[in-house]
């Protein structure tokens, strides 16, 4: 009777497990509201998140909890431990505001490399200015060049080895046929990182460069590039809003092939997150900190770029700091 109870409790265990898996939390940070501002009808939100980056995931299989930002280091410590992953998004915003996006940024980042070093599975993707700001928070200071590309898609320029990645080792090969020949990444972005920079700062030994493509003025950047050691990943261009951002005149392609090139890559993600099995302590904690308890604008209606905007004031952070 021991060992049969023993065994159901196990069999129960796997399966809390294979579920948490199954259906990762992903967070994704939010960001100052400079960018916005104008698109909203009040002035008293503190931080915004595009809706597109939610839609991205849950796409997927992935359910979303909001991350804020101006927090101590406590509560990006249980974001971490609760959460199975976490997205860094695009928008527009500076890396050495007080209390604000790179600050945060800066804290999970580092929290997420003890978090690996341990052996606890942590993915990590920033996207544009995430992707920037990955570099940022692993040397604390922004070493971006003004290499501008916007309202342009374009096909990747792969590199020497790429297929070995772990970002695209299992590419199927009609994706990679997409990627490499279409025009279906869509740029929208003032800054870049070049091969130049992570060389002068000796980054090169922990960060392979798999794509690179030109700029506005005909220089290279860097398009998508990984961790050696640890599952963390940065793309320039903007896989989300292929599917879900449709504002006219910004060069953003919605064709079949552009769809399912993006998809890979919240497919791709979301995967890698379900490696984690990190999990709230409990239900009611989890409920109240998913994405689901806010209402987005739709801000679309304004002019933004984005079709819909979740917006949050400093009242939403504290109703729910994770605790």
């Amino acid at each position: 009777m021991l060992r049969r109870s023993t065994f159901w409790f196990y069999s129960c265990l796997h399966m809390v497990f294979t579920y948490s898996s199954e259906t990762p939390i992903i967070g994704i940070l939010t960001q100052e509201t400079y960018i916005v501002a104008k698109y909203l009808p009040e002035n008293r939100y503190n931080s915004f998140l595009a809706a597109s980056y939610v839609k991205f995931l849950e796409g997927s299989g992935a359910r979303v909890v909001p991350v804020w930002i101006g927090q101590n280091k406590e509560y990006y410590e249980r974001v971490v431990n609760y959460t199975n992953g976490i997205l860094f998004p695009g928008g527009g915003t500076y890396f050495n505001e007080t209390d604000g996006y790179g600050e945060a940024a800066r804290q999970i980042y580092k929290l997420a490399l003890e978090s690996n070093a341990r052996g606890v599975y942590y993915p990590i993707l920033g996207i544009c200015l995430g992707m920037q700001v990955l570099v940022f928070s692993h040397i604390g200071t922004d070493i971006r060049i003004h290499r501008s590309l916007k309202h342009t898609a374009v096909p990747l320029d792969f590199t020497e080895g790429y297929e070995k990645s772990k970002l695209f080792s299992n590419t199927p090969k009609h994706i990679l046929h997409i990627l490499k020949s279409k025009n279906v990444t869509h740029n929208l972005h003032r800054y870049s990182i070049t091969e130049e920079i992570l060389n002068k700062h000796r980054l090169l030994d922990q960060w392979r460069i798999l794509s690179t493509n030109r700029g506005d003025d005909e220089n290279e950047f860097i398009s998508s590039m990984e961790h050696k050691n640890f599952p963390i990943y940065g793309i320039q261009f903007h896989p989300e809003k292929n599917i879900f951002e449709f504002k006219k005149n910004y060069g953003i392609p919605h064709s079949a092939d552009a769809v399912k090139s993006a998809q890979f890559f919240a497919n791709f993600f979301v995967d890698e997150c379900r490696k984690n099995n990190n999990g709230f302590p409990s239900e009611e904690l989890e409920e109240n900190s998913l994405i689901y308890n806010y209402i987005p604008l739709y801000t679309g209606l304004n002019g933004s770029s984005h079709v819909q905007l979740y917006v949050f004031s400093k009242d939403d952070y504290t109703k729910c700091l994770l605790v």
